[in-house]
């Protein structure tokens, strides 16, 4: 192939351009610079006026099984009128806009975008298939690509795709640190064909972790009766079949060491739990490679697995030129691995369970052995078999990204942290404070984000206080938080104003002067596993109304309340489920204006008075008055004083 830049001007294609030599191709000095969307259309009159790269992607673009994908984007963008909207497809398809992205893999990955909502893009991964000795061209636009859907997890391929992860993480970033860390108390060591726990407390050394589900009933762990025995060569047919297959892995990373929760802590042992618990931030961040068992239902099953991945998105031959292949990404599948899909539910048993956000997080590398594929994440790249990571703004590398020096301030990821976390599930309820521990010890070593304060953190606290709770609505059995802090209602959080920018739109009206936060304890709520005790001090403005239950709710939903007081009427949904009794009882509230939110709503904290306690409250929910009811906040806002001195537990 070769391409025929008619023009030094800028094509369409050039950023595809980069690697190729700048004495042969007239798009290479021009690579680096901004690439507008433009319509399949520019770039069909592009190929037919010489550029032969743009010629390829139109011609891949109208394979009819290509076609159809595209086509069925566009039928679903034009009924819903979603935001930017590409109004001309209506009457033209092909003014469907093309963006071509370009991975730190060097994938090569084209996407059609119908509207700025992702559900209308798709995207396709192009490469040069062939021999690269016998390459005659000079022209880069389509390298080779290494990594395609396997027919099993375990092959040779995939195992040979996770070790050039590995190597480019070591070459390229800084995840894991050149000199071998501290290993934990304990380890399983899986050299000389033996599988043993070891005591290699004060050692040195390499070692992998894995992340697996729980299953009813799970019976083989390290316990005070069976530690002698579990220090000794533990029989190989005795040994559950997810851990088998994680030695293996282990083995063939050339890897002495792997650390497993139900190996490595003795667990009929409360106080060996609790300190060992307390240690996942280092057992995770110090780890070579995490494994996650992300389709395993337990330890007796499997974590490789069969696919038919290729099957399903076949590779196709480009017809403008035999050695190019296009082969679409599965749509949206891997939305739960990304950053800006915090409600996305996901079919892994793994990904559904509480723990699994910090393992993940902590550890600096992580291979997802997925139902159909492998998946890699580390803090600096993402990647997968199929090419549908790297199309995404992925949630670990985001979360990662906070802590350089100008990134994104570290409580505005937390917003993001308490939306995935709040949607995960517990055992037990108590595990909800100690499982997000590493990640806030991590946090506050940052010194990005203040002190820690319950889930959220001592910066910016005003906007992280504007959570709502969208499901389930349970308080804990026993008192885990204060009612400030989300932690305290069991139930998916959602922050209308998470987006980091929406700050820079939002005022705050409210003043806080004074935030505390210990654990039961007295100590620094932390790597606590016990409740935590906080209060808020604040000053701002507000009004006390009487209030009538207006529906004391059901099973799965919360009382509302009406707040009423001199003409001014607020409609409240609380944050949890109460009894009908409970909810009879509060005849009183307090409104707090709390500001003006993104994207242009008001937003005001209800709070219900502790009894004997002056001005002293708990939170009962949030209310936002929505833009188009704006022109009336001064009127509401007129019945509000000033209060210098409320405080919230």
């Amino acid at each position: 192939m070769t391409n025929n830049h008619s023009s030094s001007d800028p094509c369409y294609c050039r950023p595809w351009h980069k690697n190729c030599d700048a004495s042969t191709c007239s798009q290479a000095k021009l690579a680096s610079q901004a690439l507008p969307r433009a319509s399949l259309n520019s770039y069909r009159k592009s190929g037919e006026n010489g550029c032969q790269t743009c010629a390829i992607i139109t011609s891949a673009l109208r394979i009819p099984s290509i076609r159809q994908i595209w086509q069925q984007s566009i039928e679903l963008a034009l009924k819903s009128q979603r935001q930017d909207l590409v109004a001309k497809m209506k009457s033209d398809e092909e003014e469907l806009r093309i963006e071509l992205l370009l991975d730190s893999t060097g994938r090569r990955v084209l996407r059609t975008w119908a509207s700025a909502v992702s559900i209308d893009w798709r995207h396709f991964n192009l490469w040069w298939e062939g021999n690269p000795s016998q390459r005659n061209s000079p022209c880069r636009a389509f390298p080779t690509l290494d990594y395609h859907p396997v027919e099993r997890t375990d092959s040779e391929r995939s195992i040979e795709n996770l070790k050039s992860w590995i190597r480019a993480c070591a070459e390229n970033h800084s995840c894991f640190p050149k000199d071998d860390p501290m290993l934990p108390v304990r380890v399983v060591k899986v050299t000389e064909d033996r599988v043993r726990v070891v005591d290699q407390h004060g050692l040195r050394g390499r070692y992998m972790t894995l992340s697996h589900r729980w299953g009813i009933n799970e019976t083989f762990a390290l316990t005070s009766l069976n530690f002698n025995l579990m220090t000794e060569p533990i029989p190989w047919d005795s040994i559950p079949r997810i851990y088998k297959e994680s030695i293996e892995l282990t083995r063939a990373l050339g890897i002495e060491y792997i650390w497993i929760d139900s190996l490595c802590i003795v667990q009929d042992d409360v106080e060996d739990w609790k300190r060992e618990a307390g240690k996942m931030k280092l057992v995770y961040g110090n780890s070579y490679l995490n494994i996650a068992a992300t389709q395993a239902e337990d330890s007796y099953g499997g974590l490789f697995t069969s696919s038919n991945l290729g099957g399903q998105y076949p590779a196709q031959t480009v017809p403008q030129d035999p050695e190019i292949r296009i082969r679409p990404q599965p749509h949206l599948t891997h939305a739960h691995f990304g950053s800006n899909y915090s409600h996305s539910a996901s079919n892994s048993p793994l990904m559904q369970r509480g723990w699994v956000l910090q393992e993940r997080i902590l550890s600096p590398r992580v291979v997802h052995f997925d139902t159909d594929e492998i998946k890699w994440e580390c803090q600096a790249m993402t990647d997968c078999q199929c090419g549908g990571m790297v199309v995404i703004a992925n949630f670990k590398r985001d979360y990662h990204a906070c802590f350089k020096p100008n990134g994104i301030p570290l409580p505005y990821e937390w917003m993001r942290i308490a939306e995935r976390y709040s949607s995960l599930k517990f055992t037990y309820d108590s595990d909800r404070l100690v499982a997000l521990s590493g990640l806030a010890e991590q946090g506050v070593q940052s010194g990005k984000g203040g002190k820690y304060m319950a889930g959220v953190w001592e910066r910016n606290i005003a906007h992280q206080l504007c959570w709502q709770i969208i499901n389930t609505h349970r308080r804990p059995d026993v008192y885990l938080a204060p009612s400030w802090s989300w932690l305290s209602v069991f139930g998916t959080v959602r922050y209308d104003n998470r987006m980091d920018f929406t700050s820079r739109c939002s005022t705050i009206d409210v003043k806080i002067e004074e935030v505390s936060c210990l654990s039961k304890e007295g100590i620094i709520a932390t790597a606590t596993t016990s409740p935590i005790i906080g209060s808020i001090r604040l000053k701002g403005r507000g009004i006390t109304t009487s209030v009538e239950l207006k529906n004391p709710g059901t099973e799965t939903t919360p009382p509302t309340y009406c707040l009423r007081r001199e003409g001014l009427e607020i409609w409240c949904r609380a944050d949890y489920l109460m009894s009908r009794e409970e909810a009879n009882t509060i005849t009183e509230a307090f409104i707090l204006y709390w500001g003006r939110m993104w994207p242009d709503q008001n937003t005001f904290l209800i709070l219900k008075p502790i009894p004997d306690e002056r001005r002293k409250f708990e939170r009962l929910g949030l209310v936002r008055i929505p833009p188009e009811r704006a022109n009336q906040l001064g009127e509401i806002l007129k019945h509000f004083k000033k209060e210098d001195d409320v405080v919230i537990v």
